[in-house]
């Protein structure tokens, strides 16, 4: 059976067909994930933004080129985005496009919604367009499916069938939201997704519910209009969380085989809301899709009506708030791929070995992180690869900022220092990763999840 998945939009309008009253400020109550101190609608509040904005100026300004070397290139990668492929996407290519060469992204794997009379990859794009590569592939049957050539007209009788349909030639799979799909089995997959941002906000009901009462309220409108213009990326990243029962799924099944992980960004360019007079009583939310969807609400439903529409003629756009653009969406979190060159052969061997790590780049580029294994002062180990336990055997982090390594053995932290360079002797088999995670605003934020390095 099809997943459908309901984005914040249409949890609003569904809020707002229903409902007759508005959350406030200080009503709301959330568990607060690993480094936080606020909740999405406290980091919304203008000194939160406006502290978060100056530490993400100064961490550009901090940055420094990063002396450890892969010897790969590194190239800027998307894994998980729709464009022209649902009635709930609201993008095209042509702007997917445009917006991966404003974002500085070099990949695009794009996860079409599989519609039976397409062909998702006969149908897409394939190869490089104006210095991005293309690759495409779709989201079906909780995976992020990337085969070699059409699977059209297949039907596999079971899930290890459809795998094994995509990765034969070299095809790659992922499993996808993983919230959803804990206890699948992933040894015969090449990785999974360790942060999706789809995933991140559908336990934000107190947001959800916040944000349909702020489209309704004459005061909390234009502050999250002012907002999201002054501020559009920390608004954006207002919800980012550490997804702990994903990332523990990932440590215990890549204790039993590599198990690569990236970032999905879930982008459609569909979380846009615009808030329209009707009469002197009565106004229109709506969502833009590529098939907008509107309610209408009135001054006798919630009384913070009558204040939106007063003075406003008939048809009158009172706001627009565009959450989701593509270009904001691709620098929010990527998949970083060690590769030699920019081939769609080279990238999928890149995938299929953990060349590859996961970055919050919004916070601050993470362009030049480095994980590597030396020995004997040999090098040549990167994230991803497995190597042999034995004497003078060094792992290495680097980071183009300083922030607070976290060294991950086996799912457990065992080193964490705040730094921009790590270096740990290796005693103890085990499977290692990193973690860098920066104080922002006064909380820490997840920047860096590294591919493991697999000592044996």
């Amino acid at each position: 059976m099809t997943r459908i998945k309901r984005t914040v939009c249409e949890t609003v309008i569904l809020a707002l067909t229903f409902t007759t009253t508005s959350i406030g400020a200080g009503q709301t109550s959330a568990k607060l994930g690993p480094g936080r101190k606020y909740t999405s609608i406290e980091r919304l509040k203008t000194q939160h933004l406006r502290a978060v904005h100056a530490d993400r100026i100064r961490f550009a300004a901090e940055r420094q080129p990063v002396s450890v070397k892969t010897g790969l290139n590194e190239y800027r990668a998307v894994l998980h985005a729709h464009a022209e492929d649902a009635t709930h996407t609201g993008g095209t290519r042509p702007e997917l496009l445009a917006a991966a060469r404003r974002a500085g992204v070099q990949i695009v794997m794009l996860t079409d919604h599989v519609r039976p009379e397409r062909d998702f990859i006969e149908d897409s794009w394939r190869g490089l367009r104006d210095g991005v590569l293309f690759i495409p592939g779709a989201e079906d049957r909780g995976f992020l499916s990337f085969p070699t050539k059409s699977i059209k007209g297949n039907d596999p009788d079971s899930r290890e069938q459809y795998i094994e349909m995509v990765r034969n030639g070299g095809g790659n799979i992922f499993l996808s939201h993983v919230e959803e799909r804990t206890d699948w089995l992933t040894d015969k997959l090449d990785g999974l997704e360790i942060y999706n941002h789809h995933t991140d906000v559908k336990d934000e009901g107190a947001f959800n519910l916040w944000l349909q009462g702020s489209l309704t309220d004459p005061v909390r409108l234009p502050e999250l209009v002012a907002a999201l213009n002054d501020y559009p990326y920390e608004v954006f990243g207002a919800q980012q969380d550490y997804l702990s029962d994903i990332i523990a799924k990932w440590d215990r099944d890549a204790q039993r085989h590599p198990l690569t992980g990236v970032a999905a960004n879930d982008c459609h360019h569909n979380q846009v809301f615009t808030v329209t007079a009707i009469d002197d009583a009565t106004i229109e939310v709506g969502y833009i899709t590529s098939k907008p969807t509107t309610t209408r609400v009135t001054a006798e439903k919630v009384p913070g009506v009558a204040g939106l529409v007063r003075g406003k003629k008939p048809g009158e756009l009172i706001a627009r708030l565009d959450f989701d653009p593509y270009e904001r969406s691709l620098r929010y979190v990527s998949t970083h791929i060690l590769a030699r060159e920019l081939t769609e052969t080279a990238v999928r061997e890149a995938l299929k070995r953990g060349h590859a790590f996961v970055a919050h780049d919004w916070l601050c580029d993470s362009t030049g992180f480095a994980f590597v294994a030396r020995t004997r002062g040999k090098s040549g180990v990167i994230m991803g690869d497995e190597v042999r336990l034995g004497s003078e055997l060094k792992l290495i982090a680097a980071t183009p900022v300083k922030c607070e390594i976290k060294l991950v053995r086996n799912g457990e932290v065992i080193q964490s220092r705040n730094a921009s360079r790590i270096d740990f002797e290796v005693k103890t088999a085990g499977v290692y990763r990193i973690e860098a995670w920066l104080e922002v605003d006064g909380e820490q934020r997840p920047w860096i999840y590294a591919n493991p390095i697999y000592v044996r």
